[in-house]
């Protein structure tokens, strides 16, 4: 495998370029060849470009955006070549898709792609650009995505000043369109890195309204913009974009940390992102200096040496540049030290997919990818960025002076973890019995209408248990009420060596408990309250010896809400009772 960088202004110094490739032995006798295009440049012909690559290199597949160019205008890149970065491959395969979405759906897309990779048994990774909505793109990877492959890539870009319309470039030129390469081969390697590098701070918030994939418009049903007026002060006007770039959302898909940094803000306090946001996700707001980025940098570039890659690729989110400004060069060329013939494509958001579908399309990220057909190690794919105290471990013992800031956001992250430690146990204890330490009444209600909530517009079978310990006050009357509670507690350790992770089971009040079964109907939710009525029967207890319980057993049906479900249950429990007690009734 070899990479070789070209860079050109004008038309005429493409037709050199593309002379000199095809005649070189190096094209000629590759296995695949892969041209990416990258263009920061406003009223250049693009398509003219595009066209005259596919019809003089045919041999290589092409994939490239428009780059994003939203720094402040002294960075601005509209005067920068136009970059063609080329890779020679010696045994890799590529397959090359290009979709106008204005036209196919991303499912359709993506089914085409599914049906391709069954006759590619070897396919190891795969690049996309893209220009379409997060919807589509989505249901494009979807359809392929039991395959597993690791993904990377951008999404076009503009420049915020002219506004020009993002193109992703494949056979032709598309403002909606999907271009993806995929990569085959026995003796191929993959590193991948997302070096996000930004620390998250506060509270956990939630999206509680979306008013498209790409727009909050509440959080914690209040106006989302509140988020950044109410702890940054930031206020929703002109400068708010500008203002916000080192503040991203931080989301976790898997284990990886997503960001989302606004790209505009609108009148009713929406905010509207570059990539995809959903209703009922969780996040933080982040932090992120300089320094963060740049140790997070340095240990991906030392990574990445060991790895030895024969060609690297890099994809960088636009708001990185407009973050770190005179300083953002220094990311690309530190990887640049140890491949000087790398690619940058600079986009609205990063694509970072590992193998077991963590990550999606980042932003504010610097997605860094090496490839090798040599002798190395197995695929590294890293996924959560951990930050190490090394460094200012360092800094410490040597002496030096620490900045204002960075004391400040270290007080930030200390108190931060302390918050959250506080709250999670909080947490816990509103949700939980004190004496039992499963669901109280009220947490109990909140988890299985969550379970109602997941089951509309399914036909799954759900059951609910309904159990009540036989002549409890008896125990207390007899025994006094500190064996009472051992017996309680001893009762509920019993049921809970029974509990499955998809199961809820909570006390309602006194000696009676609440069990709710998802995807079991009501002769096997029969049959599981009949193995818990034994257990409890057999059991012997400390100084009390035997007791028993009753139990009531209902399947959910259309009609019901969880009043009625709930209410169901009880009067199958009253019946058991009427009946002689231990025993199991289902209505």
């Amino acid at each position: 495998m070899m990479q070789k960088k070209y860079t050109f202004h004008v038309f005429s110094e493409l037709e050199r370029i593309t002379t000199e490739l095809i005649t070189s032995d190096t094209y000629k006798n590759a296995s695949g060849v892969l041209f990416q295009l990258y263009n920061p440049k406003l009223g250049i012909d693009d398509q003219q470009i595009v066209e005259y690559i596919q019809e003089k290199c045919s041999k290589a597949c092409l994939v490239g955006i428009t780059s994003a160019n939203i720094a402040d205008v002294e960075y601005d890149i509209k005067d920068n070549p136009l970059e063609l970065n080329v890779t020679f491959f010696k045994d890799t395969r590529l397959s090359a898709f290009d979709f106008d979405l204005s036209r196919d759906s991303g499912f359709v897309a993506g089914r085409i792609v599914q049906e391709q990779l069954q006759d590619i048994p070897n396919a190891r990774c795969m690049l996309i650009c893209y220009s379409c909505g997060s919807v589509a793109l989505q249901s494009f990877i979807q359809e392929f995505s039991h395959y597993r492959l690791p993904i990377f890539g951008a999404k076009a870009g503009r420049s915020i000043r002219a506004k020009n319309t993002p193109q992703v470039y494949g056979r032709t030129v598309r403002a909606d369109g999907i271009t993806a390469i995929i990569f085959a081969g026995d003796n191929l390697r993959l590193y991948m890195d997302n070096c996000l590098g930004f620390k998250e701070i506060g509270l956990n918030m939630r999206v509680t309204e979306t008013k498209s994939d790409t727009v909050i418009s509440k959080i914690d049903d209040k106006p989302a913009v509140e988020v950044y007026s109410k702890y940054l002060k930031v206020k929703p006007n002109q400068y708010f974009v500008q203002n916000v770039c080192e503040f991203p959302l931080i989301f976790q898909r898997g284990d990886c940390p997503v960001a989302r940094v606004p790209s505009a803000c609108e009148e009713d306090g929406s905010i509207g992102f570059t990539a995809d946001v959903a209703q009922g996700e969780n996040f933080r707001l982040s932090y992120g200096n300089s320094h963060n980025l740049f140790q997070i940098i340095e240990r991906s570039v030392q990574g990445m040496e060991r790895f030895q890659p024969e060609a690297v690729f890099l994809f960088e989110c636009g708001n990185r540049i407009r973050f770190l400004k005179d300083q953002s060069a220094r990311e690309t060329d530190s990887f640049r030290v140890n491949s000087p013939n790398l690619s940058v494509a600079i986009g609205y958001a990063e694509l970072f997919y590992s193998p077991v579908g963590c990550g999606g399309a980042l932003t504010s990220a610097l997605v860094a990818v090496g490839l090798s057909e040599g002798p190395v190690a197995e695929d590294q794919i890293h996924v959560h960025v951990d930050f190490s105290d090394e460094d200012e471990v360092n800094r410490e013992a040597k002496g030096e002076y620490i900045p204002f800031v960075d004391r400040i956001l270290h007080f930030l992250e200390t108190t931060s973890a302390e918050l959250d430690q506080r709250n999670r146990e909080l947490g816990r204890i509103a949700a939980t019995d004190r004496l039992t330490r499963i669901y109280n009444r009220w947490e109990l209600e909140n988890k299985i209408n969550e379970m109602l909530k997941l089951r509309t517009g399914e036909k799954k079978p759900m059951s609910l248990i309904f159990m009540d310990i036989d002549h409890f006050k008896q125990i207390n009357d007899n025994f006094g009420h500190d064996v009472g509670d051992m017996v309680l507690k001893a009762t509920v350790q019993l049921i809970k060596d029974n509990l499955q992770p998809q199961h809820v089971f909570g006390r309602w009040g006194g000696e009676e408990f609440l069990y709710a079964l998802p995807d079991t109907n009501l002769e096997e939710g029969k049959a599981f309250a009949e193995r818990l009525r034994v257990q409890v029967e057999k059991n012997c207890y400390v100084i009390v010896r035997y007791i028993t319980m009753s139990f009531g057993v209902t399947q959910l049906t259309e009609e019901d809400d969880f009043r009625s479900w709930v209410k169901r249950a009880d009067q199958a429990l009253y019946q058991a009772k009427e009946t002689g007690r231990n025993r199991v009734v289902a209505i």
